[in-house]
């Protein structure tokens, strides 16, 4: 349970917005991040609010060595959008890894209200404008995202948190699971393929022999039954 900046009222733990006073809280980057002036980059803008986004940089620290992640965000609704490689190392970061999967928690995540279905609409990349895809952005993670094929992906405001969560909770583990999975079933397939093509390579052989086999005993009958009519021909005269 946290408490509203604004007003101080308590905000429930999968809530980011205020029923009391209506401010939107930021339960995502919780401040960490940097802005950039908006002369330093190409303004991006916010697919729902049309507002410009704010450019972030956020520090992170690998052992002695830093880098600085760069992400875009509303300062209205919140949304994040982010490269897929950068929401990666995010996650890697602010996550650490569990030695098992936590099926209660991912099960939580897919039934919590921020998972239910809602209304939406096809949203435009905030780079290119082409209209983005949706899709589920990890196994059993109940997040949704908006994702454009060249340039990343447009999370909804909580939704980082959730992935996060979601990590925690063992997620990445699963979907390598489901990858295993799916490779074992393509390559039994491909198995089962290959060996119905040799059989029915054989089957075709086969039936080629056949009749290559029975071309070759109809001259020779047809011999025997034409010596057979001259001589009884000969007989008969």
């Amino acid at each position: 349970m946290t408490n509203c900046p604004c007003c101080a009222a308590p905000i429930p733990s999968q809530g980011v917005v205020c029923s009391y006073c209506g401010h939107r809280i930021d339960v995502d980057l919780q401040g960490s991040g940097q802005a950039l002036t908006q002369d330093e980059i190409n303004a991006l803008h916010c697919p729902d609010c049309e507002l410009v986004l704010d450019q972030l940089i956020l520090e992170i620290a690998n052992g002695s060595n830093t880098g600085n992640l760069k992400i875009s965000r509303c300062s209205n609704c919140l949304g994040i959008f982010v490269e897929r490689e950068i929401l990666d190392q995010i996650l890697d970061h602010n996550v650490r890894q569990p030695s098992e999967i936590n099926h209660r928690l991912l099960n939580n995540l897919v039934e919590s209200n921020r998972s239910q279905p809602k209304d939406w609409r096809y949203r435009p990349c905030p780079v290119c404008r082409t209209l983005m895809h949706r899709k589920l952005q990890g196994q059993r993670s109940g997040v949704v995202v908006d994702s454009c094929r060249e340039h990343g992906l447009w999370l909804d405001s909580g939704e980082l948190r959730q992935l996060m969560e979601w990590s925690r909770a063992g997620g990445e583990k699963l979907d390598q699971e489901h990858l295993e999975q799916e490779k074992n079933q393509q390559s039994d397939r491909e198995r089962r393929e290959r060996i119905a093509a040799t059989f029915k390579k054989s089957s075709l052989e086969s039936d080629v022999e056949i009749k290559s086999s029975m071309l070759q005993k109809e001259p020779t009958v047809s011999i025997l039954e034409a010596l057979g009519t001259m001589l009884k021909d000969l007989l008969t005269d």
